[in-house]
């Protein structure tokens, strides 16, 4: 399975899913190729469990199956990338996870046929995979190849039943999924792509209720987990295309904080750890003398820093660093900064002072609000007359 969000859009869930506890196996034309720490434990787990069972051959095997499925799966996410490449659209990193890959693209484009064909070719490379693998094997492979998967034969016949499988699983139309993006490009043509996402994130996670109640009467754990992971999924990007609807247009300086503790890059760490205590922040802008954004700290980076270099060391030594904007920036530029995994935006003034910054949570605020208002009876309206006795 495969995501082709901003967050993806690959979406604000897969980004921060997919970023933690990963790391770089390499570049591939200005992408970067990481691998989850959970797609090693997978391998140590299925290498394990074949040894114990069949020994170490069988070990080797499976263990080797799975390293030439997530080949598979790169060679799809890179029909995506290169894709999304046609309509000036980059792709910073992608990274492997046990349930499939999740490419961070820049931008999802909105308009209805870009989206298709950005979504559509990775299914197409893995249908090609699969043809090819059929091609070397002469013929379809039999349920017994398939189910024994003895020697190199049987290895190529198990790999191209994988992306067979792999490839009308990922059409199927549950959003975010390449079937369900497919979807939300076509519903996208006729009802806009605010309600065609609506209507595509909806139909998502019902499939996401239906796959989980399979894999719960199977007994099956990772139809379970995918079933969850696309729920939320779909969730999270109808909530970040309902975000993109409300703030578009909106310059930075309307959705940003601008009531704030500012922490100074010279300052310890110790300052940073009193802020914490004595205002409702969780994450401060680093000014430098001029007042001009140098870094951010965030909650949990003060109590790293607490732990480990100590609370007599320059803020300056621990900040991390996030994007600036104008604060005339529009959002539509801002939306994805964070759902490509920024921790915050910081937003300055026409002298380059740092006026307030914008997160992810505080826009979500926003959403809610947004929601609210409009959940609202109009001020012309009246609530019906009730009867007395």
């Amino acid at each position: 399975m495969d995501k082709t969000g901003q967050p993806n859009t690959m979406s604000h869930t897969a980004s921060a899913m997919g970023r933690r506890w990963s790391f770089s196996i390499g570049t591939v034309k200005g992408t970067a190729v990481r691998i989850h720490a959970t797609f090693l434990l997978l391998l140590a787990w299925a290498g394990l469990s074949g040894w114990l069972s069949a020994g170490p051959a069988a070990a080797l095997h499976i263990v080797t199956l799975l390293v030439l499925v997530f080949v598979c799966v790169v060679l799809h996410e890179f029909g995506h990338i290169f894709a999304a490449r046609r309509f000036g659209v980059r792709t910073p990193e992608v990274v492997l996870l046990p349930i499939g890959g999740v490419s961070r693209l820049e931008r999802i484009p909105d308009e209805p046929r870009a989206e298709f064909v950005i979504a559509i070719a990775g299914p197409l490379v893995t249908l090609a995979i699969a043809l090819v693998l059929l091609m070397v094997l002469g013929r379809m492979p039999t349920v017994e190849e398939i189910q024994q998967g003895q020697g190199w034969h049987g290895l190529m016949a198990q790999l191209a039943y994988v992306n067979i499988a792999l490839f009308l699983f990922n059409l199927i139309p549950a959003f975010p999924m390449d079937g369900g993006r497919v979807l939300r490009a076509g519903l996208a043509t006729w009802l806009g792509h605010t309600q065609g996402t609506r209507v595509a994130a909806g139909i998502g996670q019902a499939c996401a209720v239906f796959l989980g109640l399979m894999g719960l009467l199977s007994g099956n754990i990772i139809l379970v987990l995918v079933a969850v992971f696309v729920y939320f999924a779909a969730g999270s990007e109808n909530g970040i295309v309902a975000l993109r609807d409300i703030t578009a247009g909106k310059p930075a300086r309307d959705s940003m904080i601008d009531n704030f503790v500012r922490l100074h890059a010279t300052d310890p760490v110790a300052a940073a750890a009193s802020a914490l205590i004595h205002s409702d922040q969780r994450e401060f802008p680093v000014v430098n003398r001029e007042g001009c954004l140098a870094g951010f700290l965030s909650r949990d980076g003060i109590i790293r820093a607490l732990a480990g270099p100590g609370q007599d060391t320059a803020i300056a030594e621990v900040m991390q660093e996030i994007p600036q904007v104008s604060q005339w920036t529009r959002m539509d530029e801002i939306v994805p900064m964070l759902t490509g995994g920024a921790a915050a935006v910081g937003v300055a003034d026409d002298d380059g002072r740092c006026l307030g910054y914008i997160t992810w949570e505080n826009l979500m605020e926003e959403l809610m609000i947004s929601r609210a208002l409009r959940g609202r009876p109009s001020p012309g309206s009246t609530a019906p007359a009730k009867t007395g006795h």
